[in-house]
């Protein structure tokens, strides 16, 4: 078992006493790779501490806002904000197979910072697989719809079932192209997924995105998250 006085970095249990800090915290040095640094234990800023980062993603991920996180983990606003940003930044799109059988395409409706500046989340979902292959960020225009068909253009992909939107059918291949509510049921249940889950997807709720970056993070994060736990 790891000590508290072992090197973060390393994990080297070869440290030596280094002074004190202003505060009379003991500080410690790694022989190995020279690192400075303080026993977990004499943080008293938990965001310090990875158990509590650990759960920032966690906790967005089943309707928890950005104060919600930081009132229960006893961290700023700012950290959690901050490490969201970085962790949709790590996190890789969708892959898009070579080969689909039955494709289901949606839209659902979100905003960012006021209800006027509508943000439309599209969706391409893998009906036999369950994941989401691919999504846009946009308006609700024949120019979203595009993006979306662009980012599927090396998949071939035998049918494709969307509702009546008028976009769809300008965008895509009459001969695979099937409309109908019937043909929509799995991914519209998805878009239930992601309603319940995120919190600024909510249709009645005070909690929302101020920036499209942040937007992008929290469903990217879901989204890859939900590619790797189907029963999520």
């Amino acid at each position: 078992m790891q000590s508290e006085t072992n090197c973060p970095r390393c994990g080297s249990s070869h440290t030596v006493k280094n002074g004190k800090t202003r505060q009379g915290k003991q500080r410690y040095k790694c022989k190995i790779c020279r690192r400075h640094f303080l026993p977990l234990l004499s943080y008293t800023y938990r965001a310090c501490l990875k158990l509590y980062r650990d759960l920032i993603v966690p906790m967005t991920l089943r309707a928890s806002g950005i104060r919600d996180i930081a009132q229960v983990l006893g961290i700023s606003p700012n950290t959690v904000l901050t490490h969201l940003r970085r962790a949709g930044d790590q996190t890789p799109e969708p892959r898009v197979p070579s080969h689909i059988k039955d494709l289901e395409m949606d839209e659902l409706w979100s905003f960012i910072g006021c209800k006027k500046q509508q943000c439309w989340l599209w969706l391409a979902r893998n009906r036999c697989t369950g994941r989401i292959v691919a999504f846009v960020l946009g308006r609700r225009t024949d120019h979203s719809c595009q993006l979306l068909c662009h980012k599927l253009a090396a998949c071939q992909v035998q049918n494709v079932f969307t509702d009546d939107w008028q976009s769809y059918s300008k965008c895509l291949d009459a001969a695979t192209h099937r409309v109908g509510k019937s043909g929509t049921q799995g991914i519209e249940r998805c878009n239930l997924n992601f309603r319940t889950h995120i919190k600024r997807l909510q249709r009645r709720t005070i909690c929302f995105s101020r920036s499209p970056q942040m937007h992008e993070a929290v469903l990217k994060l879901y989204i890859h998250h939900l590619n790797s736990h189907p029963h999520f």
